[in-house]
C-alpha cells in the first residue's frame, strides 16, 4: 500500500469509531511515527509504497486509537513548549493549554535571580522541566504521588538534560521541604462524576490525574490552604483549572491571604490559570 492509501484507510477507521475530532492529524502523526519522519515530509511521500510490516504496524496503532488510546501513548511522546516529552500510561498527556501556566510563571520570574520553583502534581514533568530549561539558573522540584510520573520525570530529565530539576514522591506537600519563589500546579480538577463518565467512555489516562472530588476542587482547596507555608515572601502560586472554577479559586486564594489575584487566558481565550501572591 502507498502512503496515500494507508492514510485514507486510517482516516476511515478512525472516522467510523467516532473517537477523535482530529482524524487527519491523528492518522498523520501515527503514520509519521511508523515511518520515522516528520509531518513536513509526509505529504511529499504520498505516492511511495509502505512495506507490509509498516502498514500492519500503522493499522494496529490506528485500531488502538479507535479504542481511545491517546496518540501520545501510541507514539510515546508529546510536544510541549517546543520540546518532545516522553509519555505513557499512568501520566496525563501534556495539553497545549497548559503552556499558559509556563508562560505566566516565566513572566512572574522576570528579574528574580536563581529562583526556587515547585511543580506540584507534575505528571510527565512538562511544566517543571520546561521551567528548568527556560530558567537554567533556577532550582526546580517536581512532585507527584505515583510511580508512573516519577519514571516519566527521570526519562524526560535525561533526554532534555534538565540537570537543575529533581523529583520528590509526595502526596501534595507531605514530603516537600523548603520555601519556593513560585509554585505552579496543574492538579486534578474534574468532578468525580466527570471522571467516571470519561472512564466509562474508555479514556486511558489515569483517573488519579483527573478526579478532583465531588466539585473538582478538593485538591485545589488543599493546595491553596497549604501552599502559603511553602512560598517565600512575595512568592506566586499559579493553578490551572477549568474556566468555570476560576471565580471559586480566586475566592479561596483571597481567603487564604493571597494578594495580586488574577487569571490568565488559554489559547481559546478562556480563563485557564488562577494566580496570587503571598504577602511580604
Amino acid at each position: 500500500m502507498t502512503v496515500r492509501e494507508l492514510l485514507r484507510e486510517g482516516r476511515e477507521l478512525l472516522s467510523r469509531s467516532g473517537i477523535s475530532d482530529t482524524v487527519d492529524l491523528d492518522t498523520s502523526l501515527l503514520l509519521c511515527h511508523v515511518l520515522g519522519i516528520g509531518r513536513e515530509k509526509l505529504f511529499a511521500l504520498l505516492p511511495d509504497p509502505v512495506d507490509e510490516a509498516g502498514a500492519e504496524e500503522f493499522l494496529k496503532l490506528t485500531e488502538q486509537r479507535c479504542r481511545n488510546y491517546p496518540v501520545a501513548y501510541l507514539t510515546g511522546s508529546k510536544e510541549f513548549f517546543g520540546r518532545d516529552f516522553t509519555v505513557g500510561e499512568g501520566v496525563l498527556c501534556p495539553r497545549p493549554d497548559t503552556e499558559i501556566l509556563v508562560e505566566k510563571s516565566l513572566e512572574f520570574l522576570e528579574g528574580q535571580d536563581e529562583p526556587e520553583l515547585l511543580d506540584l502534581c507534575s505528571g510527565s514533568g512538562c511544566v517543571g522541566l520546561t521551567l528548568a530549561l527556560e530558567r537554567p539558573d533556577s532550582r526546580v522540584v517536581c512532585v507527584d504521588i505515583d510511580e508512573a510520573p516519577e519514571k516519566a520525570f527521570y526519562k524526560n530529565r535525561e533526554s532534555l538534560e534538565a540537570k537543575n530539576a529533581s523529583f520528590t514522591r509526595s502526596n501534595l506537600f507531605r514530603n516537600v521541604k523548603g520555601l519556593f519563589h513560585l509554585i505552579a500546579t496543574n492538579p486534578p480538577y474534574l468532578t468525580s462524576d466527570e471522571t467516571s463518565e470519561r472512564m466509562d467512555e474508555g479514556w486511558k489516562e489515569p483517573a488519579l490525574a483527573l478526579d478532583g472530588g465531588e466539585d473538582g476542587l478538593d485538591l485545589v482547596e488543599e493546595i491553596v490552604k497549604k501552599s502559603i507555608d511553602y512560598l517565600a515572601p512575595e512568592g506566586y502560586l499559579l493553578i490551572e483549572a477549568h474556566p468555570e472554577q476560576m471565580t471559586g479559586i480566586l475566592q479561596m486564594m483571597g481567603t487564604a491571604g493571597f494578594t495580586s489575584l488574577g487569571t490568565a487566558d488559554d489559547l481559546a481565550g478562556r480563563k485557564r490559570v488562577a494566580y496570587g501572591r503571598r504577602k511580604k
